[in-house]
């Protein structure tokens, strides 16, 4: 435990929180600063509390990194990344130690990193300074118990091997386990985080959808979610099944959910990809779908965690916001049919699921993230990440196998398991309607799902 680096901590919200407690937990040295004195206080109290603790608290990014070999930044967005290296008097940059190693866990847009590491070298005189970019994916449990799954990237591949940062990055990503190395240096790791996230997005946005669908519809909405997070016969999450929607399937089907992401995250997140769509000149219709929910939601409840959008499609002020509660245990449909309606929503779900993976495949593409190893490499960190589905961890090995191409994989994978659903998925849609409800997801995602099977 002696040989553990000094690392100083930039940025303790849910995440940053989570994960610099575990570095602290393993016996880190561990100095810690956010701009928020409360949350500041908070976490030197959680240290406290843990045996041998060498965890103690800075009252500016550059007392934080005075004695650092390693700092890692969990800030909210670019501009606070730039304000806590840079600023005139208290930005990090002015204390960093010969030849400390940075790395960036904020989720920021892939032209960024470079843009730090030139402000570095040209702005500050700093080129001794390592510089890694490391996003990462599996939220705030995963931080927990240091299982994360972190994308790195440098602009010397050597940054990636020097101890102390390894042994960082190692200890919250499953003991190296979870730690994927993006090639093409500064900014890969936050494509490959880009590309992660355009599930992530849809996904958090139809978790929402799909479960204010069943309440709409008269299911049992704790059946409902049971059910899709249970496992087939052969072990294997049901069809219908997701990341987001297992991890928010809990706060949504609580009356008081606690504060676990806010909107506002996903918000970011998804405008980064937007953001790269015009830059790239590429199309993301159903991730634009998300978006524009999300970006309405923002409106009054950008601070809320992010299960609000539940209520969102429900009716923020109408008399049903917490039908998906009110539903769990309460079914309006006869007994005789409820499996049956369960599982058409579940199939309903998968749609989402089937157009989600299909355009994750159209910006990899884009990002030119196609090589087969780069495939394989991007396949292996959605599947085990946030990003995850069934459809996607069935359907993508299929399009990389297929000699005719990706596009021949989803039509011909879409005609085989989702012709016989596509009836009943427009029932399902039209039911909504009729309440008032608008499945906006499901409804274009059905519309791609008609193009495949054409």
């Amino acid at each position: 435990m002696a040989s553990r680096p000094n690392v100083g901590f930039i940025g303790l919200g849910a995440m940053g929180f989570a994960m610099s407690t575990h570095l602290v937990k393993t016996g880190f040295p561990v100095t810690g600063y956010d701009i928020y004195g409360p949350t500041l206080e908070r976490w030197q109290s959680t240290c406290d509390e843990v045996p041998n603790s060498r965890a103690s608290t800075a009252t500016s990014p550059s007392e934080a990194v005075k004695n650092a070999s390693v700092v890692c930044l969990m800030v909210a967005n670019h501009h606070h990344v730039h304000s806590a290296l840079f600023d005139e008097k208290v930005g990090a940059v002015h204390a960093l130690p010969k030849g400390a190693t940075v790395i960036i866990h904020a989720t920021i847009p892939p032209t960024q990193p470079a843009e730090v590491r030139k402000r570095l070298t040209d702005e500050f005189n700093r080129p001794d300074i390592k510089l890694i970019d490391a996003p990462v994916s599996g939220g705030v449990a995963r931080s927990i118990n240091g299982t994360l799954t972190i994308m790195v990237s440098a602009d010397d591949p050597a940054n990636l091997e020097q101890p102390d940062a390894k042994t960082v990055l190692e200890n919250v990503a499953s003991k190296g386990k979870t730690l994927y190395a993006i090639p093409g240096g500064l900014g890969g790791g936050e494509s490959a985080k880009a590309l992660n996230q355009v599930m992530c997005g849809i996904h958090i946005a139809s978790a929402s959808e799909i479960i204010g669908l069943a309440a709409i519809v008269g299911a049992d909405t704790q059946k409902f979610f049971d059910y899709l997070v249970s496992k087939d016969s052969a072990g294997n999450p049901v069809v219908g099944w997701s990341w987001m929607f297992e991890n928010r399937g809990p706060r949504l089907l609580s009356a008081t959910p606690p504060m676990a992401s806010a909107t506002s995250i996903i918000d970011k997140d998804v405008g980064i990809i937007r953001d790269e769509e015009r830059r790239l000149n590429v199309e993301l219709p159903l991730l634009n779908n998300a978006s524009d929910v999300i970006t309405a939601v923002m409106k009054t409840h950008a601070s809320a965690d992010d299960s609000c959008i539940a209520q969102y499609y429900l009716g923020f002020d109408s008399d049903r916001k917490n039908l998906v509660v009110e539903r769990a245990g309460n079914p309006t449909v006869a007994a005789a049919n409820h499996d049956k309606l369960i599982q058409d929503v579940a199939n309903a779900h998968a749609v989402i699921h089937l157009t989600s993976a299909h355009e994750t495949t159209i910006f990899a593409k884009a990002l030119d993230l196609n090589s087969a190893e780069q495939k394989k490499q991007w396949f292996s960190i959605i599947s085990g990440a946030a990003g995850g589905s069934t459809i996607f961890s069935e359907i993508i090995p299929l399009a990389f196998a297929d000699p005719e191409g990706i596009e021949h994989a989803f039509k011909k994978y879409a005609q085989e398991k989702f012709s016989g659903i596509l009836d009943k998925t427009v029932e399902l849609i039209e039911t909504a309607k009729k309440n008032q409800y608008e499945p906006k997801l499901l409804e274009a995602a059905t519309e791609n799902l008609k193009k495949l099977l054409s």
